[in-house]
């Protein structure tokens, strides 16, 4: 049983006092059992909170005041949940109790029926199919070598927009909606920078980047066309595209890696140098022989015509439709993020709304995970809850990971048990459907 289990000297920030399981030896197969069986086959995962250095909370994440600026951060504020994360993150904080960055950073954690923890990466190693199935387990596979969760889910939350960047190979996808930013009226000017006006040529954008900590601001934002960003509908971010996300909280969703290139030199959170730019490039995105200059990247690197496609939105808006597969007697469901990205069905996001008293029996065709908007209510024997001020060290039932093995034994009933609309949000992997959402609706 897992309370016999061996576990390691080292904590998550974020938990003091949860011992950590040691999940990669060969009783991992016997800890899944028992976390499979606690709530049939529905798994409770933790918050894993993220600073960085080069932003400001928007405290839109709902911890509690004196949790935003933990002591032992050095001053960084608490801007992001990772949700569904099997690898560590690396965000450049330092965590001043040990000297080194925290403990498996963002990487997400499965909470255990004796109280512990264990890496969600260990559990799917100890038994791939049975929390992924056959065919997210051999897609995973194909693409990093050893099975894992092929996606990440996150929550950004800055106080200000970020700095203009964009990724060579992560695309990303953006749920914005009203339940991560109470209060906003549609008519706010939330917008999210994305790529280059059609007029700009190239000669003025190597001149802004040629510019690249050599005075004030480069002034890259201002060759971009700012877009109103509309509540509770979704956008798809393909490779390449500068953009620079609004200042609200967002949802987000992308394939499993952190890469980015830098190109904006100051914000409000600060100034950033040029070797920074491109502290976060892949060697096999971006060689590193090749950090400024300039030339090279708007030459043979930078993708004029993604950036400059005049009908950018149309094709990248995806406004909130109806998922009939799931909608019923009390259930609201809608598809907020769907169709195919850059030609293949990536992934895509399901907003499931249970009336009180309802309850629906939920069996998509993919393992996926969940968080929670609203109300309270199960998703299987899991009891899940929403929560305001929420205070690090605490454990809060609101994430979790339907399994494959919950849906070979037909799936899970979801039921709201409370007074309010129980809002839960799915987050599907890539070719998770048979059929993509969506697809012939816009």
């Amino acid at each position: 049983m897992t309370a016999s289990t061996s576990t390691l000297p080292e904590k998550l920030h974020e938990y003091p006092q949860q011992d950590v399981i040691d999940g990669s030896g060969g009783e991992s197969a016997s800890i899944l059992d028992d976390c499979l069986n606690h709530n049939d086959g529905v798994l409770q995962l933790l918050h894993r909170y993220a600073g960085r250095t080069f932003c400001s909370p928007g405290k839109r994440i709902r911890l509690d005041e004196g949790s935003y600026y933990p002591d032992y951060m050095d001053g960084t504020g608490l801007d992001e949940i990772w949700m569904g994360c099997t690898v560590p993150i690396v965000t450049g904080v330092i965590d001043t109790r040990t000297g080194k960055a925290p403990f498996r950073e963002g990487e997400s954690h499965v909470l255990t029926p004796g109280g512990q923890v264990v890496s969600l990466q260990d559990l799917i190693l100890a038994n791939p199919e049975a929390v992924m199935g056959e065919k997210i387990t051999a897609f995973s596979k194909s693409l990093y070598g050893d099975p894992t969760w092929p996606i990440v889910s996150k929550k950004f939350d800055n106080l200000n927009p970020i700095p203009h960047h964009l990724h060579w190979s992560k695309w990303e996808v953006y749920d914005i909606n009203s339940f991560d930013n109470p209060g906003v009226s549609p008519s706010h000017y939330h917008t999210t920078a994305m790529g280059l006006y059609p007029f700009v040529t190239k000669d003025q954008f190597l001149a802004c980047m040629k510019s690249f900590g050599q005075g004030e601001y480069n002034g890259v934002r201002h060759l971009s066309p700012h877009v109103m960003m509309q509540l509770d509908n979704g956008f798809v971010m393909p490779n390449g595209v500068l953009h620079s996300p609004t200042d609200l909280c967002t949802h987000e969703v992308h394939v499993t890696m952190d890469e980015h290139f830098l190109a904006e030199d100051l914000t409000l959170d600060g100034s950033i140098g040029a070797a920074d730019a491109f502290y976060a490039c892949r060697e096999e995105d971006y060689p590193k022989d090749r950090h400024e200059d300039w030339e090279y990247l708007v030459e043979e690197k930078f993708d004029f015509e993604a950036n400059q496609d005049p009908n950018f939105v149309l094709k990248n808006s995806r406004p909130a439709i109806t998922a009939e597969e799931f909608a019923g007697d009390g259930v609201d469901a809608k598809w907020i993020v769907y169709g195919d990205v850059l030609g293949d069905q990536k992934v895509s996001i399901l907003r499931l709304t249970v009336s009180p008293g309802a309850k629906t029996t939920f069996r998509p065709d993919s393992p996926t995970l969940f968080h929670t908007n609203g109300g309270s209510g199960q998703v299987g024997k899991l009891e899940v809850r929403y929560h305001q001020n929420m205070k690090l060290g605490e454990i809060y039932p609101e994430i979790g990971f339907i399994t494959q093995s919950a849906l070979s034994n037909g799936g899970v009933e979801i039921e709201n048990t409370g007074s309010d609309p129980l809002v839960l949000t799915f987050d599907f992997p890539q070719n998770a459907h048979s059929q993509t959402p969506g697809s012939t609706s816009y």
